[in-house]
């Protein structure tokens, strides 16, 4: 994604985004859908739609504030601590930390139009992989 003046690493993700995912959860033997849109603004990522498992349908959503700051774009949770760091390339590799569950991600940044994250996230309470498609509308 291009770097412009005054943004940074955050005015290509401005807009609206159809939004795509797989969950392979491997706790329940079990696939986990999620179709929704994300909706990304200067100071706010924020997704919305509905998760399918084999027994249920239900609402949902997440949210991230933004921060464009020196080289990256950080990712933060709703109290402000660090989720993220983007870069620019065009494939990243991210980790994060919760508590004794740990995250590995690939961003994958095809077109200004689509990208693609990728989860592996395994702990004593989770262990999961998930695909997320990112499609601006």
């Amino acid at each position: 994604m291009e770097r412009s003046a005054g943004m940074g690493r955050l005015k290509p993700f401005l807009g609206t985004w159809e939004v795509r995912r797989r969950i392979v959860d491997r706790v329940n033997r079990s696939l986990v859908t999620f179709e929704g849109q994300a909706f990304v603004t200067p100071v706010q990522f924020e997704e919305h739609g509905d998760t399918r498992s084999n027994c249920a349908t239900l609402r949902s959503s997440r949210t991230y504030r933004l921060d464009d700051a020196d080289d990256d774009l950080v990712v933060r949770f709703p109290d402000l601590s660090e989720f993220i760091r983007i870069g620019e390339a065009a494939s990243q590799r991210v980790v994060h930390h919760c508590g004794p569950d740990l995250y590995r991600g690939r961003l994958f940044f095809r077109t200004s139009d689509a990208w693609a994250e990728m989860w592996h996230v395994r702990g004593p309470r989770k262990h999961y992989l998930s695909l997320a498609h990112y499609r601006r509308i």
